[in-house]
């Protein structure tokens, strides 16, 4: 992999608007953009003999718990390395493992798709018409949208 970008992520080259130009840079992942991932993995836990890889926007042991628990069976880390360095893998691990720890978690193989769609009580969380829902009960703040 080059350092001039993230070669998982789609090219997005901005414009700027005072001289006219196109510019190039490299924009890192967040943490929200595991959610995508998360939630097709844990669709496909269980329906699939497919190994499960999760990649963009993870940035934390939460990240990885979250995608752990979905179903996956390994994450992947880039902009994490690109801003923090290799050092950042240790933090991350001690906080998967002090957490496992915390509810008495004995291996990743406990852990790994607890909260798939196919192990949760409402599969219906992971669908379109519960996206649906969530719109119709949404209520703006006062000021925002009003």
């Amino acid at each position: 992999m080059s350092l001039r970008g993230n070669q998982d992520r789609f090219y997005q080259p901005d414009i700027n608007i005072d001289n006219l130009r196109l510019v190039s840079s490299l924009h890192t992942s967040t943490s929200a953009e595991t959610l995508l991932a998360m939630r097709w993995i844990a669709i496909l836990h269980g329906r699939t003999s497919l190994s499960l890889g999760a990649t963009g926007g993870i940035h934390t042991s939460e990240d990885v718990i979250k995608l752990l628990l979905a179903g996956a069976d390994v994450v992947h880390f880039c902009s994490l390395l690109l801003e923090q360095g290799a050092s950042a893998i240790g933090g991350i691990l001690q906080g998967v493992e002090a957490w496992m720890d915390e509810k008495d978690f004995e291996s990743m193989e406990d852990v790994r798709g607890r909260l798939s769609q196919i192990s949760v009580a409402d599969p219906a969380e992971f669908e379109r018409a519960n996206y649906v829902h969530i719109l119709d009960s949404f209520r703006s703040s006062p000021g925002i949208l009003s």
